[in-house]
């Protein structure tokens, strides 16, 4: 079943971290399908709901020092209902310091924020205060614009950037916290085969009233269901109105009773898919 995907989608350009985890899918999966970078998440969901068929979507929804990845999280939630996360893997992150110049010339670093975050340390204690910083769409499109700027401007970015672009690494491991993980997800119209399925995502909405909330968690306290990860995002639909993001560490055949019993206490409720932990 599983030969039905003929393209992976992931965030590029080359050297992207997000094509660093399609290639870990496809080894994991034993997947042959063409890769397909595009420029934003957005973009990489947008294609798996317009194209009908073969089509699967490797998507960062977590790093383990900066939280969720919100453009992921906000559309999961409103794309077409029949696209469902398929699978998770996670994907050790080393950044590094790249550019065509050296560390004493550099005046600008670019990269996605997420980086930037994550290596904030490092570039205030080495950097003066006045560096600029430039936010771009993926670290392999910073990589690929520091190339192209000259001397001045670095990217913080893979090993693999730097020698797909060109790019002196001045630095490796820059990273804050050394233990950088970020979790990525496969999403998909058809029905795959990963195994045992041992994780539920899901989104709600509740009441805005006292107690609301809590009432739905406590379904979770009495079916001893643990929650991994709850995320509230704006619906951006009206000031004040959630949608709660949440991860189970069940697959669904064990807890579909207790999802129905959810339903009567939200406003709204979405399977978002439950898959296997590769």
């Amino acid at each position: 079943m599983n030969d039905y995907i003929k393209k992976i989608i992931y965030l590029g350009p080359d050297g992207s971290n997000s094509q660093f985890a399609c290639k870990l899918f496809m080894q994991k999966t034993g997947i042959k399908a063409v890769g397909q970078g595009v420029s934003t998440i957005t973009k990489a969901i947008e294609i798996l709901d317009l194209d009908p068929d073969n089509s699967l979507a490797i998507l960062p929804v977590e790093n383990s020092i900066e939280g969720v990845v919100r453009e992921t999280v906000d559309n999961l939630v409103k794309t077409n209902p029949e696209v469902f996360i398929q699978a998770e893997i996670s994907l050790p992150i080393c950044h590094c310091l790249v550019s065509t110049g050296t560390k004493e010339e550099i005046k600008t670093i670019a990269s996605i924020n997420q980086a930037i975050a994550q290596c904030r340390g490092y570039i205030t204690k080495n950097f003066k205060s006045d560096i600029g910083i430039l936010l771009y769409s993926s670290t392999s499109g910073a990589a690929q614009f520091a190339k192209e700027k000259g001397g001045q401007y670095a990217a913080i970015a893979s090993e693999l950037c730097a020698e797909i672009y060109g790019l002196n690494i001045l630095e490796k491991n820059i990273n804050d916290v050394k233990d950088n993980k970020t979790r990525f997800i496969a999403a998909c119209k058809k029905k795959l085969d990963f195994g045992e399925n041992s994780r539920t995502s899901i989104a709600f909405t509740v009441d805005n009233k006292p107690g609301a909330l809590l009432n739905v968690l406590e379904i979770f306290k009495k079916h001893e269901l643990n929650l991994i990860y709850l995320e509230s995002r704006p619906s951006k639909k009206k000031l004040g109105e959630y949608i709660f993001y949440a991860d189970i560490d069940r697959g669904f055949e064990n807890i579909k009773d207790t999802l129905e019993e959810i339903k009567v206490n939200c406003t709204f409720t979405r399977l978002l898919g439950s898959y296997s932990v590769l």
